[in-house]
């Protein structure tokens, strides 16, 4: 890997990067749900985006370790 290769964040943050793809396919699921949802299943989609979400945000906001 070249020097600048190094300096792009996404190539620093491999954690990051994993949680945004989980997150994106977690929202691509919940958008290519068609007809109406189980209550339940519905919560469960939703609980587990959120999950993600504040994984992201977690990981977005922890100060660099450089």
């Amino acid at each position: 890997m070249s020097d600048a290769d190094d300096s792009r964040p996404e190539r620093k943050n491999l954690l990051l990067r994993m949680l945004i793809n989980e997150m994106l396919e977690q929202v691509r699921d919940i958008q290519r749900h068609a007809g109406p949802w189980a209550a339940e299943e519905r919560e469960r989609a939703e609980q587990t985006l959120d999950r993600v979400m504040e994984q992201v945000r977690s990981e977005a906001t922890k100060p660099s370790i450089e």
